[in-house]
């Protein structure tokens, strides 16, 4: 995790900078003014090894639970995605055609003017909806291609076999 390490190192690097521009306002002697930048940094670097102890845990965590889910026997966990897209799909449908058509037909057949404004689906649907179906599909097709790795198992939920296709 060379990323992270470089993000609290450039950060605490900027900040003692600006701590040893206070202190020397302050602090007068050299010898003091290098003994308090020393014991912050030494502080400065104990809470960062802990953000990124905690954020390895953290990780370290959720994959055990994502293995835990797919070495289970339940297949739903891995069918899942599949299921949040077809979902979607509906919701999508209902709204955005079936109704507006219905409403169509009605105001068509009875001569009466009923008007229907379509829900706007919130933002949140439309960004996890398309992060779901973007992440499937890109596994679903690497999968048929028959590429092998554990993020595309991660992705589809399925064990690894060879296709046949490049053979």
């Amino acid at each position: 995790m060379k990323w992270l390490k470089d993000i609290f190192s450039g950060a605490t690097g900027g900040f003692m900078k600006g701590i040893g521009d206070l202190v020397g306002k302050f602090v007068t002697t050299d010898k003091d003014k290098q003994a308090f930048m020393l014991a912050a940094e030494q502080l400065l670097q104990q809470r960062d090894a802990e953000i990124e102890t905690t954020i390895r845990a953290e990780l370290d965590a959720k994959t055990r639970i994502i293995e835990a889910e797919m070495a289970q026997g339940d297949n739903y966990t891995k069918r899942a995605r599949p299921t949040v897209v077809y979902f979607g799909l509906v919701v999508i449908a209902i709204n955005h055609v079936l109704v507006p058509n219905a409403v169509q037909i009605i105001n068509q057949v009875s001569q009466t003017a009923v008007s229907y404004n379509t829900v706007n689906l919130p933002t949140e649907f439309w960004i996890a909806w398309g992060g779901i179906c973007s992440a499937w599909v890109i596994g679903r097709s690497a999968e048929k291609r028959g590429q092998r790795s554990s993020v595309i198992q991660a992705v589809t939920g399925n064990k690894t076999h060879i296709s046949r296709l490049f053979e």
